[in-house]
């Protein structure tokens, strides 16, 4: 049998392609260890290794008297959207409210049970999925959490967070929550939380899901601005940010072909994204963002 990884490939990749072929493999029909190793032209005994990688990164494994193993779905498997249903779907998606009824169903469903092979980069994402959706049960529930090993970037440090969760951004990447301890309502990056426990307190604050931003950002007020962008600022808009794909349009106005109009919670997200593009952006309005941008180019030192 032909080898699935090449003479080019490093350590590295080719353990990482092992990895995605064996899960191809798996969801595939059930197959024994010894057929399992020969498919991904490794021993029995480093097969058992990425078997066990699989659990710990969330695959449900399952095997039968004949020591056959296959990737167990459950009942999430009788409701399965192809990529391109998947690619349908997210546009129209991004035009509905955060806070809307059907809104966490829809993503939930889209993101957990799309036939996108994961990449090597997102082979994380079951286990953020499973935080995703304790979170969300918690937000229904009422309940409070404790962030485990969250890791935040503002103070480099890595500690136990308690907080009431409130809602999610768009992509479920961002966590909006009440912190206790600073009586705040916070951002919280799913990525950086290493897990979580769901506990029997009930939240103590009735405080309404904040408004979140297209750059998952909160705020007080809403604040209008807009912007004209080349194609390049506009392509990875769309690829960051694809809530914003209602707000943006073409201009008769080259070489900022695209306008985006949209109202956003707070300058810091959308000026991160304007800073990382400036050469390809152009602030129309308001006077206060140009503000916010040249204040933070003024104090820049290297």
């Amino acid at each position: 049998m032909a080898s699935f990884t090449n003479d080019d490939s490093s350590p590295e990749q080719a353990k990482i392609e092992r990895v995605l072929r064996l899960i191809s493999l798996l969801k595939d029909r059930k197959r024994t260890v010894p057929q399992l190793a020969r498919a991904v032209n490794t021993s029995p005994r480093s097969l058992y290794r990425y078997l066990k990688l699989l659990e710990k990164i969330g695959y449900h494994l399952e095997n039968d008297e004949q020591n056959r193993y296959w990737i167990f779905e459950g009942e999430s498997s009788k409701i399965n959207f192809t990529v391109e249903e998947t690619a349908l779907l997210r546009p129209l998606l991004a035009g509905l409210k955060v806070s809307g009824p059907l809104y966490a169903s829809i993503e939930r469903k889209i993101y957990l049970t799309s036939e996108l092979v994961p990449l090597a980069s997102e082979l994380l994402d079951l286990r953020r999925a499973r935080i995703v959706s304790q979170l969300n049960d918690a937000i229904k529930d009422k309940r409070r959490v404790r962030l485990l090993r969250y890791h935040s970037s503002n103070s480099n440090t890595t500690t136990d967070r308690l907080v009431e969760p409130l809602s999610f951004t768009d992509d479920f990447s961002t966590l909006n929550a009440y912190e206790p301890e600073s009586q705040k309502v916070k951002t919280f990056k799913v990525s950086r939380m290493e897990d979580l426990e769901v506990l029997a307190e009930l939240q103590e604050n009735e405080l309404p899901g904040p408004e979140v931003d297209i750059f998952g950002w909160t705020g007080p007020e809403p604040i209008f601005v807009e912007l004209q962008l080349t194609s390049t600022a506009y392509q990875l808009l769309m690829e960051e940010y694809p809530a914003a794909r209602p707000f943006a349009g073409r201009t008769s106005s080259p070489p900022f072909a695209f306008r985006l109009g949209v109202e956003v919670r707070d300058f810091t997200g959308i000026g991160r994204f304007i800073l990382g593009l400036h050469q390809n952006i152009a602030v129309v309005q308001p006077q206060g963002l140009k503000d916010y941008l040249n204040g933070i180019v003024a104090g820049m030192r290297f």
